[in-house]
């Protein structure tokens, strides 16, 4: 009896030792195989390489990846999608190290002599190996930036008739460059071209309905008449009706005629800038010392509203009481970005040689925020405008050998 338990333990034995050797050599010659031609598992972007050789499956990717893969970058913004060709941001398919990938897994550790037996139990799907050109990527974001961005619309208040009509303010959007472009990046690395969401801020408005639903005091009023054309006048009281100045804010009508670049009298301008100098002296208001500006050092928002009457031009400044301790300012702050750094191999340098090609230079994000406070503590920060000042990588050019993968 137990001479019959031996030989049925080693019959076992035989077995289980011969079906090891089996599968050893079986991957043996797969490893062999594979080292040549590729299993019939692998595929890259939905692209068989099945039986192919490696120079035959470069060439079958170089070809077939555009077509199979694609040919642009497609963006998600808000409702609206996005298509950059890949050519328009240098984003190109790398070949070779897309067959390294493919390399490395069919030799990936931790299944040892059996991995190649055991790898084709499974499909393998190899994402494509993409290069791109970070800071043209860059430039393209802040061309859809400004093209599709929305700007914020304020609230505004309507005087007609001794009549304050409130219209609702709209929030905007903006892409944020910085962010955009590193989610754009943990995509490519992974092999993907999308849909990709951008990350948009949202722009607030820098005058809410709320702040300005209180507007219904008059604080001043002016009346003067002129023997000036009404057409030396019109246009700078067309700017000038309607304007609100928030609480910390600086006005200057001849700034922003400028900024509006709108064609004006320099008599016409004089003119209504001494009526309103006037109607702001009766107001509390601060005017500067050359009388062209002044700022809002009351406690609530103000409305100017200036209208002709035949020979005659009217400026009036409404004014409201608001929440105690309540205060709206308007911040500004700026954030550096510090470049990076490319290294770049020049075949004419030495090993171990370096050359700086061009000096980094600093970009920057500016963002203006409506901040209110009660009582002096901060309550609410909200985005109104956001400006993206891209700066420059350091390139640095080394020799044929100094980086080492």
């Amino acid at each position: 009896m137990a001479d019959s338990k031996k030989l049925i333990a080693r019959t076992i034995l035989l077995i289980v030792i011969a079906a090891i050797l089996t599968l050893w050599l079986v991957s043996l010659v797969l490893a062999k195989r594979d080292a040549v031609i590729y299993p019939s598992n692998i595929s890259v972007g939905g692209i068989s390489l099945a039986g192919l050789g490696h120079n035959e499956a470069a060439d079958l990717l170089a070809e077939r990846l555009p077509t199979s893969h694609g040919r642009q970058l497609m963006l998600q913004l808000a409702s609206r999608q996005l298509y950059v060709p890949l050519n328009e941001v240098d984003i190109n398919y790398d070949v070779p190290a897309t067959l390294a990938r493919i390399d490395a897994s069919l030799h990936h550790k931790g299944i040892g002599v059996f991995q190649h037996s055991i790898a084709r139990g499974k499909k393998i799907s190899v994402a494509p190996k993409m290069n791109w050109d970070r800071n043209l990527i860059e430039e393209k974001l802040i061309e859809l930036k400004n093209s599709y961005a929305q700007p914020a619309v304020d609230a505004r208040i309507i005087y007609s008739n001794d009549y304050l009509e409130y219209i609702g303010h709209r929030s905007g959007y903006t892409i944020d460059i910085v962010a955009s472009l590193d989610e754009i990046e943990n995509y490519l690395q992974k092999g993907s071209l999308g849909p990709i969401t951008l990350i948009a801020s949202e722009i607030h408005p820098r005058i809410k309905l709320e702040d300005i639903k209180e507007v219904t005091d008059m604080l001043g009023i002016t009346m003067s008449r002129t023997s000036l054309p009404e057409a030396d006048i019109e246009p700078v009281v067309e700017v000038l009706n309607g304007f609100i100045i928030m609480p910390a804010e600086e006005f200057s009508l001849t700034q922003v005629i400028r900024n509006k670049q709108i064609k004006f009298s320099d008599k016409g301008l004089r003119f209504v800038n001494d009526i309103l100098y006037q109607t702001i002296s009766q107001t509390g208001l601060k005017p500067t010392e050359d009388r062209l500006g002044f700022t809002n050092n009351l406690q609530h928002p103000i409305l100017i509203t200036a209208t002709i009457d035949g020979n005659n031009l009217i400026i009036k400044i409404f004014g409201c009481q608001t929440e105690k301790g309540k205060e709206i300012l308007f911040v500004t702050e700026k954030k550096e970005i510090p470049p990076q750094m490319q290294v770049k191999v020049e075949k004419k340098l030495s090993p171990q040689q370096r050359i700086v090609v061009q000096e980094g230079q600093s970009g920057y994000i500016k963002r203006s925020y409506r901040v209110v406070k009660i009582n002096g503590q901060e309550t609410e920060k909200t985005l109104l405008t956001e400006e993206h000042i891209p700066g420059q990588d350091t390139i640095i050019a080394v020799g044929p050998g100094t980086i080492r993968k």
